[in-house]
């Protein structure tokens, strides 16, 4: 079964490895935290500067297992694509 999550998120853990987030007539921003192993630190972010998601698009971006997705914005879903494939999945 797809998890989709649809307006702002915080903190969401994430269960496979992508993310596809789909925006309407706004604009959102998204990050990843480090939740997951072996770094178990959400306040470490993966991406230097949050990911701009341009209204009425389609932007694919890598969570990883166990790391928290959040979005800043509305009118938007976050779609969980792939499979649990993460270099981290089951390591720990």
């Amino acid at each position: 079964m797809v998890n989709v999550y649809a307006g702002a998120i915080s903190a969401q853990d994430w269960t496979t490895d992508k993310a596809e987030i789909s925006t309407g007539t706004t604009a959102v921003t998204a990050q990843v935290g480090l939740s997951g192993n072996p770094t178990g630190n959400a306040s470490v972010t993966l991406y230097s500067a949050p990911i701009n998601c341009p209204a009425n698009s389609n932007t694919q971006i890598y969570v990883g297992v166990g790391n928290q997705l959040t979005i800043v914005g509305s009118n938007s879903t976050a779609t969980e694509l792939g499979t649990r494939t993460s270099a981290n999945a089951g390591v720990f």
